[in-house]
């Protein structure tokens, strides 16, 4: 009795770690295919770490890693850049 009930447990903590990992990549693949499609600054950069993935099975994580924060430094950029247009909108409505 008490080694079924490690054994829901175990298989309890299982299917946490596997959600996880399914919504981490859903998650990643969705950021990744958006930033494909709308052609930004580093979709040439992501696109060549997307190949490294894919070439280089070993050194996947460190490439999810690289790609993370390429898409992070993209977004960065972007809402950087809205920033700056919206405050020279309202500099020009000012004047």
């Amino acid at each position: 009795m008490l080694v079924f009930s490690y054994f829901i447990k175990l298989l309890n903590n299982l299917s946490k770690i596997s959600k996880l990992i399914l919504t981490f990549s859903l998650v990643i693949s969705g950021w990744t295919s958006t930033i494909l499609f709308l052609k930004t600054t580093y979709s040439s950069e992501i696109k060549e770490v997307i190949n490294k993935m894919y070439l280089n099975q070993k050194n996947f994580i460190f490439n999810v890693k690289d790609l993370s924060l390429l898409l992070v430094k993209d977004a960065n950029k972007r809402f950087s850049d809205k920033g700056q247009e919206t405050n020279q909108f309202r500099n020009e409505i000012k004047n």
